[in-house]
């Protein structure tokens, strides 16, 4: 029987709405211009800032976008770990 690896879990930070305005307010975009940026819309940002956690693709846009602007310092980091660790 093959033997299965332990599965990975991401822990989403808590602050992550709070890390978005961080973002939004240092690079100078508005919300319409950080969505275009990032291929969504203003309506999905705002779901994002109230506690809705963005897919991966999303989430590795935004990361992009903000480490072009040298500002990925600003986003808190997604971890992962194994499960059962």
């Amino acid at each position: 029987m093959p033997r299965r690896l332990p599965r990975e879990v991401h822990i989403f930070p808590e602050d992550f709405p709070q890390g978005l305005e961080r973002l939004k307010e240092a690079s100078g975009l508005t919300w319409t211009e950080l969505a275009r940026r990032l291929g969504t819309n203003s309506l999905t940002l705002r779901r994002w800032r109230s506690g809705v956690r963005p897919n991966a693709l999303h989430l590795l846009a935004l990361q992009d976008l903000a480490a072009s602007l040298d500002l990925a310092h600003l986003l808190p980091v997604v971890r992962g770990c194994h499960a059962g660790q």
